[in-house]
């Protein structure tokens, strides 16, 4: 098989689509390598749209001119029931973990299904056979430790797919669904052993591709301090809010250099840091007032939850400093909002701020659409479009977070996190 590796110069990014100018290519064959596979699951929303684009999947940048070749899903329980529904209903179906989507799913759209990592990387052959590799490492069932992070086994399938390139001569770019790991150390293997190979690897949250500021924020602007509130976990939607906040404040003049030491703060603990001004309360109150999904009432008794997937509970609080003297603050309120949202000033005084405008069930969670689009570029350019330190930045951040909040309140150096990157142009 013939590798095809289509230059910028060939490619045109509207606001709509990725246009490949007209010549005679071969089409790109990516293997999709899942935890599991289930309606509404990461491997749905990113994968099955590869095989049958939602109407709505054009306004958010999604057009496939790649082809999903063959599928591994590695939770794939005998006693989950098969799916009835036609296909062309399965996107009406509620987010269902029992409900077996990858096999019909496969045999409906003639996609090659095999039992290991290394088949479907070779399509069942001898060596690397196809030109991009989807690694989605999220849903299933496996264990969450006392930190309150559940081990995915990402690093593990990576090692398995690094292990096909090595075998085979011949690497393939890889995107990495959400954290690189949750073990930093492993993190940083990653991404030293693809430099190693010299392979593209992509990672990290979708937001980051379908958030925007109000007034949209000018790049090597020079910023002050950002301040995110987020619901749904420290950890599980803590890493979107460092994601989305990362994309942003990495473009500032300088670039990103790294953050310094980070302090936590739990329950009560939030409102004290607040009154303390551990993070601005104008800030804080601009990124409220961009939240649409408020619950009426007291904010401190709103956001008293806990779930059974966080032990930290709500509301959380993380306060990072970087290296170049830039603040930044996330703060979880769940229970109070389910919102993302962002403010961020600048050294003038001025105030970016918005709420994330996600896509929802009527749209098949269309902000996939837009991360589906900067994948294929990747994997069209053999380049990735998000440099790869800014989600080994998160990555690792959101480790020491979940470790900093067994000692909240408690500031610690972090040398570890002080990673120096300039923003992709």
């Amino acid at each position: 098989m013939r590798v095809i590796k289509i230059s910028s110069e060939e490619i045109s990014a509207s606001s709509h689509y990725l246009h490949v100018r007209s010549r005679s290519v071969a089409v790109l064959k990516i293997a999709a390598i899942c935890t599991t596979y289930f309606p509404a699951s990461h491997a749905d929303v990113i994968v099955s749209r590869w095989l049958d684009a939602a109407p709505t999947d054009a306004g958010w940048g999604w057009q496939p001119c790649t082809q999903i070749a063959s599928l591994y899903v590695a939770q794939r329980r005998p006693d989950r029931r098969p799916l009835d529904t036609p296909h062309a209903q399965w996107r009406s179906l509620a987010f269902d973990h029992d409900l077996d989507l990858g096999q019909p799913i496969a045999h409906t759209y003639s996609v090659l299904m095999f039992d290991s990592i290394r088949d479907a990387l070779t399509l069942g052959g001898s060596s690397l056979a196809v030109d991009g590799v989807l690694l989605i490492g999220e849903h299933g069932d496996y264990p969450t430790n006392a930190l309150g992070q559940k081990l995915y086994p990402r690093k593990e399938f990576f090692d398995q797919i690094v292990a096909v390139f090595r075998e085979s001569n011949r690497c393939a770019p890889v995107f990495c669904d959400k954290h690189l790991s949750w073990n930093s150390d492993w993190a940083q293997e990653m991404v030293a052993v693809a430099r190693e190979m010299g392979f593209p690897l992509m990672a990290g949250s979708s937001l980051p591709y379908s958030f925007t500021l109000k007034p949209p924020l000018p790049t090597s602007a020079e910023l002050t301090e950002g301040v995110a509130v987020f619901y749904g976990g420290a950890e599980v939607y803590g890493f979107h809010s460092l994601e989305a906040m990362q994309a942003f404040v990495e473009t500032r003049v300088g670039g990103e250099r790294g953050i310094r030491a980070i302090t936590t703060y739990r329950g009560e603990g939030v409102w004290e840091a607040l009154a303390q001004g551990a993070w601005s309360r104008d800030l804080f109150d601009a990124a409220l007032a961009a939240c649409h999904n408020v619950k009426p009432g007291n904010m401190h008794e709103n956001a008293c939850q806990s779930s059974a997937y966080d032990p930290w509970g709500s509301p959380t609080a993380f306060v990072f400093e970087h290296a170049d003297g830039l603040r930044t603050a996330h703060i979880q309120l769940e229970g109070h909002i389910e919102d993302f949202a962002i403010a961020i000033r600048r050294r003038d005084g001025a105030i970016h701020a918005n709420r994330w405008e996600a896509g929802g069930p009527e749209d098949f969670y269309g902000h996939f659409a837009a991360l589906d689009a900067k994948i294929q570029e990747m994997f069209l350019t053999t380049c990735s479009p998000a440099p790869i330190e800014r989600t080994l930045l998160t990555s690792m951040t959101i480790a020491v977070c979940m470790q900093a909040l067994t000692t909240p309140g408690q500031r610690i150096e972090t040398p570890q996190l002080q990673i120096a990157y300039q923003p992709q142009p």
